[in-house]
């Protein structure tokens, strides 16, 4: 409709009436790709708002799940202290059957960080990172990643510390049959959660006269592993309340 109005106007010398309809086909199309940017902007601005919630969600749920892990992974590493002290007096006899068990079964145990890096993975491998304006918040990304990253390797670390050292003390096996071995010194140690039945030798450990020590080492490395984890857990936590601040900023 336009063009054809244009070209009769062209064919008449109407100059004042193409240009009319030159501005008015430009000013639509100006108002056009406005309108289409506003709705990109708008767009952004929704899925900006999208990846903050679910980063708060996400360190809300890191929170709950790592204050958990710390507190199983800190009575563990009591419980590995326990058996050093049994070692260290000469005999078992008067042992404490529970807090034994957790101590064998916590060696060769280590806390993973428990951190849900869901959001985080997605904003970085797609990019969509850039859409967070705040360059805090994107700073804040960067060192929350560092801060995972050093509790993964530490938790790699203390593994095999713990790998390398455990069999100067004890042994097990898994996979094993879930019945007393006939050796009247075994300890049977199960773990429902995953189905496989260790076997320590107690006389194995008494006769050993590093023992006591090697595993207090490895009770050394899990304590070492737990103030990473502890560390790890404050910096979700300031994470946490940085994305509050800004999510309330933002709304």
């Amino acid at each position: 409709m336009i063009l054809r109005r244009i070209t009769e106007h062209v064919r008449s010398q109407n100059w004042f009436a193409v240009s009319l309809d030159l501005i008015v086909v430009v000013v639509g199309i100006y108002i056009g790709l406005q309108a289409d940017a506003w709705m990109s902007l708008k767009q952004d601005r929704n899925l900006e708002l999208e990846y903050l919630e679910r980063l708060l969600s996400d360190m809300d749920d890191s929170i709950v799940a790592q204050q958990d892990n710390i507190r199983t992974f800190d009575e563990s590493t009591a419980s590995i202290d326990y058996i050093a002290q049994l070692i260290r007096s000469g005999t078992f006899d008067d042992r404490d059957e529970d807090r034994l068990i957790q101590g064998l079964n916590a060696v060769g145990w280590v806390a993973p960080p428990a951190t849900n890096m869901i959001t985080v993975r997605e904003l970085q491998s797609t990019g969509n990172i850039a859409l967070i304006r705040d360059v805090s918040v994107r700073v804040a990304i960067g060192q929350f990643e560092r801060s995972y990253s050093n509790a993964q390797f530490s938790a790699s670390q203390n593994l095999g510390f713990m790998v390398a050292s455990a069999p100067e003390v004890m042994t097990w096996s898994f996979m094993a049959p879930k019945v007393p071995g006939e050796h009247h010194s075994v300890t049977i140690a199960e773990d429902n959660s995953f189905g496989y039945v260790h076997q320590y030798d107690i006389e194995r450990m008494l006769r050993n006269p590093d023992a006591a020590n090697i595993t207090s080492w490895i009770s050394g490395w899990s304590k070492y592993h737990g103030a990473v984890l502890m560390q790890h857990h404050e910096d979700t936590v300031a994470f946490r309340d940085l994305l509050k601040g800004k999510l309330a900023d933002f709304r």
